[in-house]
């Protein structure tokens, strides 16, 4: 049996929120999905996740998934994930990598057009 797996997943485009729910909902894994950092930062204060889910651009303001990587470095939050950088933004990729990477062991940049190819048992 699959173990379950608390995962957050933070992406501002409520479509690609589709593609999370059919790959981890039907294992009845614990989803959580929000649309700013401001809201990702609330959850990693309080929670524990197996997987997190990084955006970098989210929509047309001012707020982003750096603040939410700078903010995880700064507070050594959730250091046993696996944190996987899915934007698409290259710039975004390497400077959330190289904060997260200072006390996080599983950091991964993952594209999302590369991500939507992978499977369920991919995140075990």
């Amino acid at each position: 049996m699959t173990k379950k797996l608390n995962i957050l997943v933070l992406e501002d485009e409520t479509e690609r929120w589709n593609w999370f729910n059919k790959i981890f909902f039907n294992n009845q894994d614990n989803i959580t999905f929000v649309d700013s950092s401001k809201k990702a930062i609330q959850y990693l204060k309080n929670e524990s996740f197996d997987i997190i889910f990084l955006d970098r651009d989210l929509g047309n303001t001012k707020d982003n998934g750096e603040k939410v990587a700078l903010e995880m470095m700064k507070q050594k939050l959730n250091l046993r994930a696996t944190i996987i950088i899915h934007t698409m933004n290259p710039n975004g990729q390497e400077s959330m990598k190289c904060y997260l990477e200072k006390y996080h062991k599983k950091v991964y940049v993952i594209p999302y057009t590369q991500l939507i190819k992978m499977k369920r048992e991919d995140f075990s």
